[in-house]
């Protein structure tokens, strides 16, 4: 395999950068250039120069030692169907979150997560950090993230058209690359050349579902350079909760779920009867003998129906590189991206709710026992006045980036390797509201009746629409990075190989946001952040023995905000036959606070409080008259540290019989540090916790909280007697966990007279997955995570024909939702199919169906906001897709 050369003129320098630029650009004159010839499409040959470098280590010609690599080629990406790169990355086990899921991750959740990252090793805490414990490589190096609140790697920034394959190191990788390696390294990598136009059509249709993706490659080779072009478009069409009966949502009952959204378009709503204790007032059901109840007024509706399931897309990408053989002694190549998306996530027009002022509010004596007040509360969409305008959530990323590398070989056998990036990302996110304090004005004036919103003046709609929450983040980043590579030594049974190396970065972020009248969001200022980071690293391979390689690889890192980190790992691969091999590893490896957990705001919901999102009270100190809650969330509590983990693993893989290949490894993962929140539902978490639930808050504990955040005006009318507890649910180093578990692979492959079969089963099957939130050490395998995935493939191929069966399974679970009828959720299983033919050379036709039986997502009766089934599917699609060549 070939890396890509790359180079652009750097726009940021700095002390390190320009040393390790001068370093090698010193050398040139006197390297010798090694030659290979390579025959290319076309059939014209060119000189260039090799270097075989894979994932998992910095020195040429070498396996990486202690681990097994996991593989997605392009033949595998075709049969897949897949037309994003997410997609692609769903075909692996290891992937827990993409896995017979959903491929992307949903912004509406209380992580706010706008970019979609894939796990390795489903490690806890994933969406609590701005980074990610998965690194994402292309062609071996960094480029610059993307997010909100996020710095990390969208996948689908890389277009498909030109991934060759990716390559996957599990467990570990931070003794090489960094930050972020802590469940491993996703590469990508990138096709190199091209000597013609080659044009993909995709198109793919379900019920009530539509997706379409093209792209055009073209390319050049000649004696010493090549130049390739991609540009692809992907559009999908998106769908709503009501057009899958699985994942309609509401309120469980025997019977099925039922509406129970009262923000409806016909008003809804509730009267709260209070009743005297004696010494004040209180709406506790328990105490429905003194008269306490609630009266329902009108029929709920199903406004979660109409809230986006699978959000419509739009996705565009260009891809350039040219590469050139600049003399005898050095190559480069200068590679380029463009990548932009936009992601829209409709709802129920939208709505809001008053609630009367309690007795305790108001003043009035509680009197004798038994007495009781009326307060009506009533819920309304703004849809039912003509005034209203639906507009929807929309999430926009564009990113661009070079990415140089100079190769430059020396004739002692060493090679230096010199590589720049250079990138920028702009992420936006517009999220449509009302304006809760203008309404209250409107109300209060008497310009506004919630039970008639059709009745209210136009003028008065617009005025209270005239509103949304919007964030705009911008990131850079600068990369410089120089590795030697060559033998050091000769032993009996080989040279000792040896890669050193130096590298810098710059992140910089900035970010606005806030909630303002539409498009007034550039009204506020940028926060803005930056950070610096030296590493330096090196990595050793020594042959001990003809069948026994060790490996020896050590990172430190200086960051200018929190300061140094060094990240050891010790490797073996033994092989006592020919056709087995043991390998092993250990390591440790971190996650990193990024530039963008400076840039941090705090919001706050406050919500009512009841058994959806009710706060447990195993002190009983909460005065039952007091009941609303407000959550604290969306930023860090203080300065954050790295998340940490020792890593270690072990395997083995056999070819017993030709065509016949069985592998495993066993992994275990200690992570400490782990972001994360008290959970708000667990009276454990509320006894660990006390500084994190106040509870019967004083005004003054309410003012602290607003001051710090950044959607304080509309909290101004908060009542703060009414209010129960303040809850602080931002991000802290506080857990710890503890993964076990095996990687499983099995492949055959034999010929026949009606053809070549081919049958392979992967998986993954976790043993252990402890996690400690501060309230003790918890067993999350015995409820509500499964703990084995499994993928199957059966594929036949003769002459111009292919064909390929693929399974995915993921295994049922126990719940503890015996209140809702349930005790567990079942297993989940799809199958796709896949036809290909080749005309010729320049011309084929594939055929795709996913979800072959229309399997629907197995149901899981969550209470709250939670969803109501486990893993996704859109359902049985149908694609077809043409690839034609010209040369």
């Amino acid at each position: 395999m070939k890396k890509q050369y790359d180079f652009i003129v750097p726009l940021k320098r700095n002390a390190l950068s320009l040393a390790i630029g001068a370093a090698s650009m010193a050398l040139i004159p006197a390297m010798a250039l090694a030659q290979e010839t390579e025959t290319v499409t076309d059939g014209k040959s060119r000189q260039t120069i090799e270097e075989v470098i894979v994932t998992g280590t910095f020195i040429r010609g070498i396996k990486p030692t202690g681990s097994m690599p996991i593989g997605v080629d392009s033949s595998d990406i075709t049969a897949s169907g897949a037309v994003t790169t997410n997609e692609i990355l769903a075909t692996i086990p290891q992937v827990n979150n993409y896995f017979n899921t959903r491929a992307e991750l949903d912004p509406r959740g209380a992580a706010q997560t706008v970019i979609n990252r894939p796990n390795l090793r489903g490690l806890p805490g994933f969406n609590s950090a701005s980074g990610s414990t998965t690194l994402i490589l292309v062609d071996g190096h960094r480029i610059t993230p993307i997010g909100l609140d996020q710095a990390s790697i969208d996948p689908d920034i890389i277009p498909g058209a030109i991934i060759e394959r990716v390559e996957v190191i599990t467990d570990g990788g931070s003794s090489l690359y960094g930050a972020d390696a802590v469940g491993g390294v996703m590469n990508f990598i990138t096709k190199k050349e091209y000597n013609g136009v080659e044009i993909d059509l995709n198109y793919g249709g379900g019920d009530d579902y539509d997706t379409a993706d093209l792209s055009l490659t073209g390319g050049t080779n000649w004696e010493n350079g090549s130049a390739l072009l991609s540009i692809s478009h992907n559009e999908r069409e998106g769908l709503v909760n009501g057009d899958r009966d699985w994942a309609r949502r509401g309120e469980w009952t025997t019977s099925g779920v039922i509406p129970n959204d009262t923000e409806c378009l016909v008003p809804v709503g509730a009267v709260t009867t209070w009743a005297s204790y004696g010494a004040g007032w209180t709406d506790n059901p328990l105490a429905s003998s003194l008269g306490v109840k609630v009266t329902p007024v009108g029929e709920p509706c199903a406004a979660k129906d109409a809230s986006t399931l699978l959000p419509e897309q739009d996705r565009n990408n260009i891809w350039f590189s040219i590469s050139q053989n600049l003399n005898d002694n050095v190559a480069f190549n200068m590679q380029s991206y463009y990548s932009e998306r936009t992601t829209v996530f409709t709802s129920y027009p939208l709505g809001d709710s008053i609630e009367g002022d309690s007795p305790t509010a108001l003043g009035i004596p509680p009197g004798a026992l038994g007495n009781t007040y009326d307060v009506p509360a009533v819920g309304f969409s703004y849809g039912a006045n003509s005034a209203y305008s639906n507009r929807d959530m929309e999430i926009e990323f564009k990113t661009w980036g070079f990415s140089p590398e100079f190769i430059v070989n020396m004739e002692n056998g060493w090679q230096l390797r010199q590589t720049f990036h250079y990138g920028r990302s702009e992420t936006t996110s517009v999220d449509p509201l009302s304006n809760r304090a203008t309404m209250l004005d409107y109300y209060a004036s008497g310009d506004f009746d919630p039970a008639n919103v059709a009745a209210a003046d136009p003028d008065v709609i617009r005025d209270i629409l005239d509103y949304e929450f919007g964030a705009k983040t911008v990131q850079e980043l600068f990369m410089a990075r120089i590795i030697a590579d060559g033998a050091v030594l000769q032993l009996p049974a080989g040279e000792v190989r040896m890669a050193v190396g130096a590298e810098y970065s710059q992140d910089t972020a900035r970010k606005h946001q806030g909630e303002t009248a539409i498009g007034e969001l550039g009204s506020i200022d940028y926060r803005h952040a930056s950070r610096d980071i030296k590493a330096f690293f090196a990595e050793v391979q020594v042959p001990v023995l003809d069948m026994l390689d060790l490996s020896l690889s050590v990172r430190t890192d200086d960051y200018s905000d929190f300061g140094k980190t060094t990240n050891p790992n010790i490797g073996f691969s033994f092989r006592p036959f020919e056709w087995a091999t043991v390998f092993g590893h250990w390591g440790k490896s971190f996650n990193a606070p990024t530039a963008v957990d400076g840039l941090s705001q705090a919001t706050v919901r406050n919500l009512t409080y009841n058994t959806a999102v009710g706060v447990p009270d195993p002190l009983g100190v909460r005065d039952p008259g007091r009941s609303n809650v407000l959550q604290i969330t969306g930023a860090s509590a203080g300065t954050l540290q790295p998340q940490t983990a020792e890593t270690w693993a072990a395997g083995f893989e056999i070819t017993p019989l030709e065509g016949l290949r069985l592998s495993a490894t066993y992994y275990d993962i200690k992570f400490d540090q782990i972001l994360g929140a008290p959970d708000p539902q667990l009276a454990s978490a509320v006894l660990a916790n006390p500084d994190k639930f106040i509870f019967n808050p004083t005004q003054a504990d309410v003012d602290a909280f607003l001051a710090i955040v950044d959607n304080a005006d509309q909290y101004a009318d908060l009542d703060v007697t009414q209010l129960g507890v303040i809850v602080d649910r931002r991000s802290t180093n506080t857990d710890q966990a503890l993964l076990q578990g095996i990687d499983f692979s099995v492949s055959y492959e034999h010929s026949t007279n009606i053809g070549v079969w081919a049958y392979g089963v992967s998986g993954n099957y976790q043993t252990k997955l402890d996690i400690n939130d501060g309230n003790g050490w918890i067993d999350n395998l015995e409820e509500g995570v499964s703990d084995l995935a499994v993928a199957g493939t059966v594929s036949w191929a003769r002459d111009n024909i292919q064909a390929r069966v693929s399974l995915k399974y993921t295994n049922g679970f126990d719940v503890s939702g015996a209140e809702l009828g349930q005790t567990s959720v079942d297993s989940f299983l799809t199958t796709d199919l896949f036809v290909g033919y080749d005309f010729d050379d320049s011309l084929s036709l594939r055929f795709n169906v996913d979800n072959v039986l229309d399997e629907e997502p197995p149901i899981w009766r969550q209470g709250g906001q939670n969803l109501p089934y486990s893993g996704f599917t859109i359902g049985r699609v149908f694609k077809v897709g043409l690839t034609k060549s010209f040369f």
